[in-house]
């Protein structure tokens, strides 16, 4: 008999305790990262590509990698100001927006040079592309590996 009251109370505990625990983690999961733009959508991509190019970030909350990643797209966007208009996109909030740009793991950013009609060209690890799946930068990506991508798609709108 006791062995089973001892059992119902720690399964008492524990249900008493995990909405306590459930707030901690998704508070510390809001914290973690501080994503610049809740949402956006292709049109607010369009308007950008007619300053510039257009670095797009696709990131979570809780992801890691993305939280070491952010502090480095951040420094490219400060290097970058007037240049290069940045979107730091949480892929949970731009479902849509992460299937157009075929996200499969965060963090992943594009760089889009420009559109021409309904073509996108795009700047990626091995150079210019009108392929989404072909320039994606995927996961824990060098500061340098952006760096040059991101002057070959200044040089590429010139």
């Amino acid at each position: 008999m006791t062995v089973k009251k001892l059992a119902i109370l720690a399964v008492l505990a524990i249900l008493a305790c995990s909405p306590v625990l459930a707030c901690t983690v998704s508070t510390a999961q809001q914290v973690q990262l501080p994503v610049s733009r809740a949402t956006a959508s292709m049109s607010d991509i369009d308007n950008a590509l007619a300053t510039g190019p257009v670095f797009i970030e696709f990131e979570t909350a809780g992801c890691h990698y993305c939280q070491q990643q952010h502090p480095i797209s951040q420094q490219l966007q400060s290097d970058y100001a007037g240049k290069v208009t940045f979107f730091f996109l949480d892929a949970n909030q731009n479902r849509d927006l992460a299937r157009t740009f075929q996200v499969s793991s965060v963090p992943q950013m594009s760089i889009i040079v420009s559109k021409t009609g309904n073509t996108y060209s795009y700047m990626g690890p091995n150079g210019k592309s009108d392929s989404i799946s072909e320039s994606k930068f995927m996961g824990l990506t060098e500061r340098n590996d952006l760096k040059n991508a991101l002057d070959a798609a200044l040089q590429a709108r010139t």
